[in-house]
């Protein structure tokens, strides 16, 4: 069984740093940025959304855990429009292809609907085909498409 319990501000100064690390990597991966900048232009992102860490208003981080410890974690937005939107979602590497990803994609749904949220959404890099895999067993419709050719 896992649990969803709200970052502790130990935590996010982890999480932080992880997910400043993997942004950048995503989206240099994916021909948005280029390396040397990416790290920079991630940590700006960061600021820019969560200017108050975890006590940022309408913002929701949450690490997952097992009866074991942390397994991952996820970070979403929700005000008053009755939306909310997944900023971030992780399972830990050695959790991976065990479940817990779907579980917390449902665990996530059960806090938006508490939050009075209606719609629930995410944006997936296109080269993450392990992570829409889960979204879409568990519902989620793709509503757009961006496609890049670089031309050299």
């Amino acid at each position: 069984m896992i649990h969803l319990t709200k970052m502790t501000p130990k935590e996010y100064q982890d999480y932080l740093l992880s997910a400043i690390k993997d942004y950048a990597n995503d989206k240099v991966k994916n021909g948005t940025w280029n390396a040397g900048e990416s790290f920079e232009q991630a940590k700006k992102v960061f600021q820019e959304l969560l200017p108050q860490g975890v006590a940022t208003p309408m913002h929701f981080l949450y690490t997952v855990k097992s009866e074991d410890g942390p397994i991952g974690y996820t970070w979403f937005f929700c005000d008053n429009t009755k939306e909310a939107f997944i900023y971030d979602i992780g399972i830990f590497e050695e959790f991976q292809n065990k479940g817990y990803g779907t579980l917390t994609m449902k665990l996530l749904e059960q806090k938006v609907k508490s939050l009075g949220a209606k719609k629930i959404s995410l944006h997936v890099f296109g080269s993450n085909q392990r992570a829409l895999h889960v979204y879409q067993k568990v519902g989620y419709q793709i509503t757009d498409y961006n496609l890049t050719k670089l031309i050299e």
